[in-house]
């Protein structure tokens, strides 16, 4: 599914009179399923195939509540070789962890992309999502880690703008262990 977003506020060059001219940006967006999170482990839930992509927005939602004391979760990019079967360089923390005890059905959880915490309002608040909260993920895989086995299930969704010819995410339908 794309998603199109349309703005007659965008500056123009110099030279040209007027109040703005139309800009036009296509966002492709990906869903996961609802599954359990990982347990004191790591969770591919997509990957990024055929080079890289502007992540615009990343969301994941709790479809299960999940169980109270101490389970943190944190959302990482890592570089894959060109075969996706090798990490290439050092994993990279999209969203530092934060604590999702006793998060309930509905709650949000909204990747940033400044490296900073998972932000993370309950069910009831939409959230605050950031105009400067895309990130370029390469080639390579977007997966969660947790550190404690609790119980509790969430589905994400991403849009994003392939950079590269023949760029795109496929989301991982079922829970993936990272590479």
């Amino acid at each position: 599914m794309a998603f199109l977003v349309k703005s007659t506020n965008a500056s123009r060059s110099s030279g040209n009179t007027g109040t703005g001219e139309a800009l036009l940006d296509q966002w492709i967006h990906v869903s996961t399923p609802a599954r359990t999170i990982p347990a004191t482990t790591t969770d591919v839930i997509f990957k990024v195939r055929g080079g890289r992509v502007l992540v615009k927005l990343l969301l994941g939602e709790v479809t299960t509540v999940i169980e109270g004391t101490d389970p943190v979760l944190k959302v990482s990019s890592q570089k894959l070789d060109a075969a996706m079967t090798a990490t290439v360089g050092t994993a990279v923390d999209i969203a530092s962890t934060v604590d999702v005890s006793s998060d309930e059905v509905g709650s949000l959880w909204i990747v940033e992309g400044d490296l900073t915490a998972l932000l993370n309002p309950n069910a009831g608040g939409g959230g605050l999502v950031s105009a400067h909260g895309q990130w370029i993920a390469p080639r390579g895989q977007i997966y969660l880690t947790t550190t404690a086995t609790k119980t509790g299930a969430s589905k994400w969704d991403i849009w994003y703008i392939p950079l590269d010819e023949g760029a795109y995410v496929e989301g991982q339908a079922t829970a993936a262990a990272k590479v």
